[in-house]
């Protein structure tokens, strides 16, 4: 456990290295939002099927196969599983990258265009198209006229007029995007006085309130000479389109704006012997986010196919008590993606199709040296995977019946994410403070809660599989009991310090006061539950070693459906305050537990808790309570570094952290949680059943 947690650290550190240079050499474009959403797609798939997912139906064959016929017989079935995955996976890469275009459509609906009109379909006269868009936790809108040349922007962006422009809040006020006139330039402002950023708009024709002598008003062209009389404003202006045929409207940076509503007015081309095919499009976001993103996933689908094949050699070699090159195959990810970014760095690549690739080939190449690493550890240890043709045995078809299931309740974290990501999307700036949050909530989790899973499946599979359940049901409890060691008083310190801990880690000028206050609480939201999630994959593998992955299945979904209904109810609660998404991350905390008592009434009191152990439990919850009081009074000591420099962050955090677990350390042993003894006992029997 030990072995796996450690390098699952060294991957999770490496990963936060990686997303600070993503964000320093790519920043907030096109490209990153391309990457980032292409990425998500085979990032989330290794997670539910390659941290436990897969292993959960095939682990629990593999070992019994082992210890009721032999290693050979086991390996080969594991090479039939192996050839069956090559041909299924690989005939999956090659019917899903030509149709990329319309997998994305399913994933990133939001990157799709929200208005779509062929202009060449316009017959005499005008056309008027009444639209309304949603805005929230929307940053910029576009028009664009893509065409099939270059002089079809041009030919049709002078036909084009954008009539009653208007953003309206929630409370159903409108504010027109009207002109402030200056000396030498106009901006488009939001009501009378806000100024937004815009580009690619001219105004052709302004509607000004009479002037304080004649009270009558009037309309001007504003591409001729003109001026506006004493006691005239602006109330109305229809907005055209530059030559380039490509507009847009940048919202302010702490809106509240629901919608954006506009009447399009569209010239007829008729009478003219070559009409240019042209279409206009609004977006909510950049016009090029959705081709990036298409031809970024082709490119690292071949990530999937790598690791589909990553966790069958993983459960192999965890099965052979190899837990070493397993855990660490994730660092490889890291390393390359961080030498792609050098690279674009030293070789001055700009342009977001140029620097897009360079990543998403460094993607491809990671899937294919964390596949070639694994594949020579399973050479070595006397068990070559070669791909062959499949054959369709009764031991093949119960994997895909058990991997089904088992899919869906190993990735039950992933789906709350999920469904919590939709939820928090209605809410400005949500989704982000969500993710930084889990970024932080997921070290623990990875380090304590996915190697406590990856070591008990094997472990607890081969003690059933030879009749010892009493010593099965003992590695649970062992495993119930480190869990609560370790998480017990993270959770804590991640409650008590939830915005120090953000804001050395991510506040900046880009991340100011209140985005910490606001990730720091959704992050104290999420550690209400780590310690449930970490005890979800110490349960699971008691079900999982028995070939039972349709009763966690169940039990994950009750979970999920919760998770639906408290996000609802505590996202609506709190939304008006400005921190609805801190209700999505404690409906996730709740979904959490919920899942461990079904886990554990499920089991049919297969692990007794002694008395004992109880009070030990109660005593690891009270040193953990002072440890976070000692915390938060270290971090309000700390305070004025807290807010200096990041190097002065970085030292207090450092100071902080280590106090916290020095002092948990202590009254751990003071309070009689554990022992060194106790420990040193844990380890040796490690090592020595390791041998």
């Amino acid at each position: 456990m030990m072995t796996v947690s450690g390098l699952t650290l060294v991957s999770r550190v490496l990963g936060f290295l990686r997303d600070i240079l993503i964000a320093r050499f790519v920043g907030t474009g096109p490209v990153a939002d391309a990457f980032v959403a292409a990425f998500r797609f085979p990032n989330m798939f290794r997670r539910i099927f390659g941290e436990g997912a897969y292993n959960a139906a095939f682990v629990p064959l593999f070992g019994r196969k082992r210890e009721e016929d032999g290693k050979e017989a086991a390996v080969g079935f594991a090479r039939n599983t192996y050839s069956a995955l090559v041909w299924a996976v690989g005939i999956l890469t090659l019917i899903a990258i030509p149709c990329m275009h319309w997998l994305m459509m399913v994933v990133v609906p939001g990157f799709l265009p929200k208005f779509e009109k062929n202009l060449g379909e316009i017959g005499a006269g005008q056309a008027f198209h009444e639209l309304k868009v949603n805005t929230g936790g929307v940053q910029e809108l576009y028009f664009q006229v893509a065409g099939e040349s270059k002089t079809a922007g041009g030919h049709w962006a002078a036909r084009i007029r954008m009539e009653d422009m208007r953003f309206v809040d929630a409370d159903g006020k409108a504010f027109p995007l009207l002109v402030k006139l200056d000396q030498e330039e106009s901006h488009m402002t939001l009501g009378e006085d806000r100024v937004m950023s815009s580009s690619g708009f001219i105004q052709t024709r302004l509607a000004l309130e009479g002037d304080i002598h004649s009270g009558v008003g009037r309309e001007v062209d504003p591409r001729e000479r003109f001026f506006l009389s004493k006691g005239e404003k602006i109330v109305a202006v229809v907005h055209g389109l530059e030559p380039g045929g490509s507009a847009r409207i940048v919202l302010p940076e702490d809106h509240r704006l629901e919608s954006f509503q506009v009447r399009v007015a569209i010239e007829s081309a008729s009478g003219t012997t070559d009409v240019p095919q042209a279409t206009l499009r609004l977006y909510r976001n950049h016009p090029d986010n959705f081709g990036l993103t298409v031809a970024l996933s082709r490119i690292m689908f071949c990530y999937l196919f790598f690791m589909a094949l990553v966790a069958h050699l993983s459960g192999v070699l965890n099965t052979l008590k190899r837990f070493a090159i397993p855990a660490a195959a994730p660092i490889l990810l890291n390393i390359v993606l961080v030498g792609a970014l050098g690279l674009i760095w030293m070789m001055r690549w700009e342009g977001d199709l140029q620097i897009g690739k360079t990543l998403a080939w460094g993607v491809a190449l990671a899937g294919l040296l964390q596949f070639a690493a694994l594949w020579v550890a399973c050479s070595r240890a006397g068990a070559v995977m070669v791909a062959r043709k499949p054959v369709w045995n009764p031991e093949l078809r119960k994997l895909l019946l058990l991997m089904g299931p088992g899919v869906i309740a190993a990735g039950i974290q992933q789906v709350n994410l999920l469904v919590g990501g939709i939820i928090a999307s209605f809410q400005q700036g949500a989704i982000s403070t969500l993710y930084y949050a889990d970024r932080v909530n997921q070290l623990p989790l990875g380090m304590i809660g996915i190697a406590l899973g990856v070591v008990l499946l094997p472990e607890v599979t081969r003690r059933l599989r030879s009749g010892r359940e009493s010593e099965a049901a003992d590695s649970i409890l062992r495993g119930m009991e480190l869990a609560m060691l370790l998480t017990l008083p993270a959770a804590v310190a991640m409650i008590a310090i939830h915005e120090p801990l953000i804001g050395g880690l991510f506040g900046g000028e880009k991340f100011d006061a209140e985005d910490v206050s606001k990730t720091g609480w959704a992050l104290a939201g999420f550690a209400l539950g780590l310690p449930g999630y970490v005890l979800i994959k110490v349960l699971q593998p008691a079900y999982f070693a028995r070939e039972n992955t349709k009763g966690p299945m169940i039990m994950a979904g009750v979970a999920v459906a919760v998770n639906i209904v408290c996000s609802l109810i505590l996202f609506n609660l709190l939304r008006p305050s400005g921190y609805g998404h801190v209700g999505i991350a404690i409906a996730t905390a709740i979904s959490a537990w919920v899942n461990v008592v079904l886990l554990w009434r499920g089991m049919d009191g297969f692990v007794q808790i002694p008395v004992d152990e109880w009070k030990r439990l109660i005593r690891m919850f009270l040193a953990s309570v002072l440890m976070g009081g000692v915390a938060w009074l270290a971090a309000l000591a700390l305070g004025p570094w807290l807010s200096g420099t990041q190097w002065q962050k970085i030292v207090a955090l450092i100071l902080i952290v280590g106090t916290g677990m020095t002092v948990y350390g202590i009254l751990a042993l003071a309070m009689r949680v554990t022992s060194l003894a106790a420990l040193k006992a844990s380890f040796g029997g490690a090592r020595s059943s390791s041998k």
